[in-house]
């Protein structure tokens, strides 16, 4: 059973946001930097396969809702699981056409 008043609960838990805050600073959003850091081609990409408006390519991460980054995170998923599928080097000369 817990002997603290309302007041020293507020308290309490307003000490521990604060303690968390600090100790998972360091923790990256790997949504966000992916994003964020990408050239604007691949924003782009990005933006179209999450189904988003061409002024979202221009938007940072924290600028969207989070409907919006959550298919930003859904894109971004589909686009690693398709690269898992693709060869590591496609060269020029499969430009041409294999005729059998």
């Amino acid at each position: 059973m817990l002997l603290a008043t309302d007041t020293q609960k507020a308290i309490g838990i307003k000490r521990i946001s604060q303690i968390k805050r600090e100790l998972f600073a360091y923790r990256k959003n790997v949504a966000q930097e992916a994003f964020d850091k990408s050239p604007p081609h691949i924003r782009k990409t990005i933006c179209f396969h999450a189904e988003l408006k061409a002024r979202h390519v221009l938007m940072t991460f924290a600028e969207m809702s989070y409907t919006e980054r959550q298919k930003i995170i859904w894109a971004l998923n589909d686009l690693i699981d398709l690269s898992k599928t693709l060869p590591r080097f496609i060269s020029d000369d499969d430009c041409e056409l294999n005729s059998n």
